[in-house]
């Protein structure tokens, strides 16, 4: 079976795009927040549950 240059492209682009979620998901994923409310984290998001607020709130 031939791939012509609009299949080759096509797949190609879609390829590329995988791969450019897949980098933005491994970035961020550590930075969403797991925990069911850390609304009262300063760190807007970047807690990881209520245990880890713990070392963003005020004193």
């Amino acid at each position: 079976m031939l791939l012509t240059r609009t299949e080759f492209i096509n797949k190609l682009v879609r390829a590329g795009l995988f791969i450019l979620l897949a980098i933005i998901i491994f970035a961020l994923g550590n930075k969403v927040v797991t925990g069911k409310d850390c609304s009262s984290c300063p760190g807007k998001g970047i807690c990881a549950g209520e245990s880890d607020c713990s070392m963003f709130l005020p004193e």
